[in-house]
């Protein structure tokens, strides 16, 4: 049933900001000058079934007058229209334009009718009509195993595959919309294709394992269909060194793009340098590229090659003359419309590659050495550790006003800007569908395109107003329950010369940290992140491009330093004074430059963003980013206590 509490909230949202409209804004005869999208001022979501949500529909305003027109508020009617994007106060000069986005999450099976009213300073307000069906989905997704688990295998060669079957246990038909997981993880059965499951009926699926390098791996193989919420298997396996030579590439090979530049270095493992390589015989690259005897495969992809998958089987020859080969695929994709011929990014002022933060160590990138935490270490100290831990121990589900609860919930709150947004979005379909998420956790986004750093580091931007009051009560959860939260953002107003370039970043980071603190009385702990690669963009926000997106990470590492330090404005310690913000520490740390590889292998690809170069693209970039922080959130020991369901 529909919650009266929310709709009272609401509707009494409703009436208060009709009412400040009423208050600051004169009537006004005309609004010739203002254009809308859609033009017939309404938003029709269609079907969506209960527990799922639909597309995003957007409202755009856009300012035709000789002077600035300002939208001063909003409000929604009902609550099964929701808020995704767009805040108010906001100003648009002549020609801009304002966008929101919304999005209908029904709560039963039937037809529901709303407004969204707009109320723009010295004219009327705009009224959009909103309307869509609730539906009750009689489908079941059942997986025929909740987990699978690889075992060991040596680096280089495949696990034993294993099988997955996808049943439709219900009444109703769904369809199939995508299947997927992530390297070293594959899985084969679904044709990419929508796929009708009836009642009864199955699709087989198997999954197989091949990692490229030693450790463990954690992965979600994800299914998403038109009608029911995401639904997954856990995914898990270990790899240990080879003994023998071994090509350790993953086989399908980064993605190249129709007449741009690739560059992607072959591995191997256990033989004796130096190694030679050569194509097997009857093998070949698409037109334009080359195998090095080095294991280079470079040059430029000819224009006129075909988008698909090309397969090819190398051979490799050490210096005692052991012999290895590997078939390897090669997918090629159309121009995104990004610089795709920025596969890397130099140091500026040289022609020296840049090194990711946590392969740099105690080289130095313009005077500032690396590490994700100084002396060019990657590991947290251990008494910063313990006390992360301890926080995440204590977290237990909470009422509404925050007391300890069992039936409660606890939230994990997302802040940034669009690529937040996109991220957070993608992680969100993941963890909904990963079977050991913690049914108590409940994922807020609070993230929105153009919100930067230094739009967060103020309590009076209208983005601290859409969490308290959208945000938080469409996921259902008070500022009360909010435990923890995750970051990415930067400033698109930085400039200069590193490193006097962050010292306003991550003054603004310092800041947020505090907001957190001020907003929510539970939150002990903050993740931070950094930009992932920007080197493809086209220059549409010079904070967002590099090498700002490479060095928003020593912003990132000099605010968890201040905290390290014992700095009383990033204190989170009762015994050492008054706590001003909650306990911090790295989140994923996902910048790598271009197709130059990382220790761990993580390249981006121009196929992995989309026209502008700044943003991940859909599926494939977004789902790359995302599930390298869902890996961070089920496995660092700071999270997996609330995180993960208790064993």
């Amino acid at each position: 049933m529909r919650s009266q509490n929310r709709n009272l909230f609401f509707v009494r949202s409703f009436i208060c900001l009709s009412l400040l409209s009423f208050l600051v804004t004169a009537p006004a005869a005309a609004q010739s000058c203002l254009s809308v999208t859609p033009s017939n001022f309404s938003l029709k979501f269609g079907n969506t079934s209960v527990g799922t949500a639909s597309a995003i529909g957007d409202v755009i305003v856009r300012n035709n007058c000789t002077t600035s027109v300002t939208i001063t508020s909003f409000g929604i009617s009902i609550p099964e229209f929701q808020l995704v994007f767009g805040y108010a106060p906001f100003t648009m000069q002549p020609t801009a334009t304002a966008s929101y986005g919304f999005k209908f999450v029904p709560d039963s099976a039937i037809a529901f009718n709303g407004t969204v009213t707009f109320d723009v300073g010295g004219m009327n307000p705009l009224v959009f009509n909103l309307s869509g069906t609730g539906t009750t989905a009689n489908g079941v997704a059942s997986f025929s195993s909740t987990s699978l688990a690889f075992g060991s295998t040596t680096i280089g060669t495949p696990a034993t595959p294993q099988n997955v079957t996808l049943t439709n246990t219900g009444t109703g038909a769904f369809t199939v919309l995508s299947v997927y997981n992530d390297p070293p993880f594959a899985v084969t059965g679904f044709s990419g294709k929508a796929t009708v499951l009836n009642p009864g009926a199955s699709l087989p699926l198997t999954v197989t394992f091949q990692p490229s390098s030693t450790g463990t791996f954690n992965g979600t193989l994800v299914m998403t269909s038109d009608t029911l919420p995401p639904r997954g298997v856990t995914l898990s396996g270990t790899s240990t060194q080879a003994t023998s030579l071994v090509v350790t590439s993953y086989p399908t090979l980064p993605s190249a793009t129709q007449g741009f530049v690739y560059h992607v270095q072959l591995n191997v493992a256990s033989g004796t340098k130096p190694y030679t390589w050569s194509l097997a015989s009857g093998s070949k690259l698409p037109s334009g590229l080359v195998l090095s005897h080095q294991g280079l495969i470079s040059g430029t992809l000819g224009s006129t090659v075909a988008v698909g998958n090309y397969t090819f089987t190398v051979s490799v020859t050490d210096s005692k003359s052991h012999i290895a080969t590997s078939q390897l695929t090669l997918p090629v994709g159309a121009p995104t419309g990004a610089s795709c011929n920025n596969i890397d990014y130099d140091v500026p002022g040289t022609t020296t590659p840049m090194t990711a933060l946590n392969d740099l160590g105690t080289g130095t990138y313009l005077g500032s050495e690396g590490g994700l935490y100084l002396n060019g270490s990657n590991v947290m100290p251990a008494s910063h550790d313990a006390d992360g831990v301890s926080f995440a121990s204590a977290i237990q589900p909470l009422d509404a006003n925050g007391n300890p609860d069992p039936n409660g919930k606890y939230a994990l709150l997302s802040l940034g800007m669009s690529n937040a947004f996109d991220t957070f979005a993608e992680f969100t379909i993941d963890a909904t569908a990963e079977p050991t998420l913690n049914p108590n956790l409940v994922l807020v986004p609070g993230a929105m395109p153009l919100i930067t750093a230094a739009n967060l580091s103020s309590l009076s931007n209208p983005i601290w107003f859409n969490i308290m009051n959208y945000f938080l009560p469409q996921s259902g959860v008070t500022a009360d329950q909010v435990v923890a939260a995750w970051v990415m953002d930067t400033d698109p107003n930085i400039s200069g010369t590193f490193p006097g370039d962050m010292t306003q970043l991550q003054a603004e980071f310092e800041a947020i940290a505090q907001n957190l603190h001020t907003q929510f009385p539970n939150l002990t702990l903050a993740f931070f992140t950094s930009r992932y690669y920007a080197g493809y963009s086209n220059g549409q926000e010079s904070g967002s491009q590099e090498p700002y997106a490479y060095e928003s990470a020593f912003a990132v590492r000099g605010m968890i330093q201040d905290q390290l330090n014992g700095d009383p404005a990033m204190n989170y310690n009762p015994a050492n004074g008054p706590v001003v913000a909650p306990w911090v520490a790295w989140a994923d740390y996902d910048w790598g430059n271009g197709l130059l590889a990382r220790k761990d292998g993580l390249v981006w690809t121009c196929q992995d963003f989309g026209a502008t170069g700044l943003h991940n693209s859909k599926p494939q970039g977004g789902e790359k980013d995302a599930n390298m922080m869902l890996n961070f959130f089920r496995t660092n020991d700071a999270t997996t206590p609330w995180f993960l369901a208790p064993q």
